[in-house]
């Protein structure tokens, strides 16, 4: 007659190796879990970031190349005028 299978030192070993990886060693399947999902969102974050820099190198290149584009961006950002100009600041309700 055969030994069940809880009683084969095998399966024991397999079972404990199995738990003592899931819940105990230093890179168990939860960390590894934590650690892929942590990658992928970094993985979305450097394509957003590279858009990013794609639109602001753009940006810089029309802006060294036009003139009104670029005037117009320091009046927008800078908030800068010509000296006989003058300026209203309009702010929103929030």
């Amino acid at each position: 007659m055969s030994k069940p299978w809880y009683r084969n030192k095998y399966v024991i070993v397999f079972v404990v190796l199995a738990v003592w990886l899931t819940f105990f060693d230093q890179n168990n399947f939860v960390y590894q879990y934590r650690l892929a999902k942590q990658i992928d969102e970094l993985k979305s974050e450097k394509v957003f970031y590279e858009e990013e820099i794609q639109k602001l190198k753009a940006q810089r290149e029309a802006l060294s190349n036009d003139e009104e584009m670029l005037e117009k961006y320091a009046r927008e950002e800078f908030l800068m005028k010509k000296p006989e100009e003058d300026l209203f600041l309009l702010k929103e309700k929030e």
